[in-house]
């Protein structure tokens, strides 16, 4: 895996090297979803500035230079102090230029790494900033679509921190067609709001939500809802139940919570939000800072809990049995300008933008730091207890969670799926003294479907005891039905040793995003290799498609 800021256009002859007019690069201080960041000079002026290089691998597709002349058009039309500031727009041999002001101070993500927490009157008086410059780019139409810590750039001035939002090269204007593929899931899952899981168009009060998210995270040290799985942050947006800290202002927790609605209609505008936050940081002048804590403890979930209704819509539902605490991967300091990450295999999924997947373009792997992740993509998992399930990463909602991933890659139906080869050795699962079952054994994967549009998670299951249990379950956005049919296979051979069993008519909703089919039972040969393979027929909008996942090979 090639370090993050490494990219083919940052080889060492661009160092020292003279664009455009008159910008010389100095060195790379970060990248983005289509270019490498470099900090360099206005040799006219003397002035530090930052130039962002087009991937040279993206030219050919018009789509994504067009997103990146996009970007430059945004930042021209914003002309807000709290804005990067826009000075120029390049050719450079076979690449583009753009050329933006330095901001030197790092990123609000940068800060919180070193202080974990921030003082309420200073998160209001900065959240109030990003909001005036959210008020004034949502009065031209332009959504963000990627509000977080890392976007959010720092300046010091007469001794105080001023903010300056960045990184709008996945933002919608309102009034053009949009970049993106229609209905295309894109930000990143702790920052989104509800609506956005879903494909639904984004407004202004998408970018609101994320505002409140950012504002808990500045009091708190973490995001609201904590989660290495999308489908279950997907659950906890909708359900929309942040945890008060205790210490929290009633003032700034009334803002948090009113930006944190489900609803959009329910958010207030960023107008408002700006003389509030205003008042409220003078208000709150004197409060000290939260003392960083543990983040919250979540309930283990296996995958039959995973398709069931929320806690406020089930009657009679037996609590959690066990609980977790869910820690956020450590993070490297960053530089100036920050830049879009996948998030896939041994962290949480984020789906970005889809013009990515839709032009055929392998996106580089990252996790959530934007470093490689720790173990790869291809080690063994470790036997597990039964639940909660422990991996050797990063925290895990199953046992599986960093298991291994089936034989080939399969390409159905414009679904691409990506898998790695089978172990020369399969894990064993254990089975607990007097359990008649061990943990659920599952394989996760993402997928883009571009027949639908929709981010999709497979999920084949196994588990194994006195025979082998097996179920397949489906996390797609709301809106959707599928056919699901899973069954039980030789890994050798091929050949179905039980099943298919059949799920029909599946409906997907805001409360229901996953749905299971299964559990099955089967007595196979002992000895031998084994693998669940589910068969899905998704449709949505009018759209169908159909696909095929593998689960991981076990011996029983």
């Amino acid at each position: 895996m090639q370090d993050p800021t490494q990219d083919p256009t940052d080889d060492a002859e661009f160092a020292g090297r003279s664009v455009g007019n008159s910008y010389r690069l100095i060195r790379p201080i970060g990248q983005g979803a289509t270019g490498t960041v470099w900090a360099g000079v206005d040799s006219a002026t003397d002035e530090p500035v930052a130039v962002k290089l087009l991937h040279e691998s993206l030219l050919r597709q018009p789509r994504l230079v067009t997103r990146f002349v996009q970007e430059r058009t945004i930042l021209l039309m914003l002309r807000h102090r709290n804005v990067v500031r826009v000075r120029d727009l390049f050719s450079v041999g076979e690449t583009l230029g753009l050329v933006m002001d330095l901001v030197a101070g790092g990123s609000l993500r940068d800060y919180l790494e070193r202080e974990r927490t921030m003082a309420p009157a200073e998160a209001a008086r900065l959240a109030a900033q990003v909001a005036d410059a959210l008020a004034e780019a949502h009065e031209l139409g332009i959504i963000h679509r990627d509000l977080k810590p890392d976007n959010i750039l720092l300046l010091e001035r007469d001794g105080r921190l001023e903010t300056r939002l960045t990184d709008f090269g996945i933002a919608r204007i309102l009034n053009v067609p949009s970049m993106t593929t229609p209905n295309a899931v894109v930000g990143t899952p702790h920052y989104m709001a509800p609506e956005a899981f879903h494909g639904v168009t984004p407004s202004a009060a998408t970018d609101v939500y994320a505002l409140g998210v950012l504002l808990y995270e500045l009091v708190s040290g973490h995001p609201p809802y904590l989660s290495d799985s999308v489908p279950e942050l997907m659950r906890m947006h909708a359900t929309g139940r942040p945890q008060r800290r205790p210490g929290i202002p009633d003032e700034l927790w009334k803002i948090i919570r009113s930006c944190l609605c489900a609803k959009p209609a329910q958010r207030p505008v960023a107008t408002a939000l700006v003389r509030d936050l205003r008042q409220l940081a003078q208000k709150l002048a004197g409060v000290p800072a939260l003392s960083p804590s543990p983040p919250p403890v979540l309930p283990a979930v296996d995958p039959d809990d995973m398709a069931a209704d929320p806690p406020e819509l089930r009657k009679g539902v037996e609590a959690p049995r066990a609980g977790r605490p869910v820690v956020p991967p450590a993070r490297e300091p960053r530089n100036a300008v920050p830049g879009h990450r996948w998030l896939r295999s041994g962290t949480s999924v984020a789906v970005l933008a889809g013009v990515l997947l839709a032009s055929g373009t392998a996106a580089t792997v990252w996790r959530r730091d934007g470093r490689a992740p720790a173990v790869p993509p291809h080690a063994s998992a470790l036997p597990s207890p039964p639940r909660p399930a422990a991996a050797s990463a990063a925290p895990r909602r199953v046992a599986s969670r960093n298991s291994v991933k089936a034989k080939k890659t399969t390409k159905t139906n414009n679904v691409r799926t990506k898998r790695t080869a089978r172990p020369h050795a399969h894990a064993r699962s254990p089975l607990p003294e007097g359990a008649a079952w061990g943990p659920w054994q599952c394989n996760p994967d993402l997928v883009f479907d571009l027949a639908t549009s929709s981010p999709l998670t497979p999920r084949p299951c196994h588990s194994v005891g006195r025979d082998v249990r097996f179920q397949a379950s489906l996390t797609a956005p709301a809106g959707g039905r599928a056919r699901i049919q899973v069954s039980l296979r030789d890994a050798d051979t091929g050949r179905t040793v039980a099943g298919p069993t059949t799920c029909d008519d599946l409906s997907f909703s805001v409360w229901r995003i996953t749905r299971t089919c299964g559990p099955a039972g089967a007595a196979p040969r002992r000895g031998h290799d084994y693998t669940v393979v589910m068969a899905i027929r998704y449709e949505r909008n009018g759209r169908i498609s159909t696909s095929t996942a593998r689960g991981r090979v076990f011996t029983w």
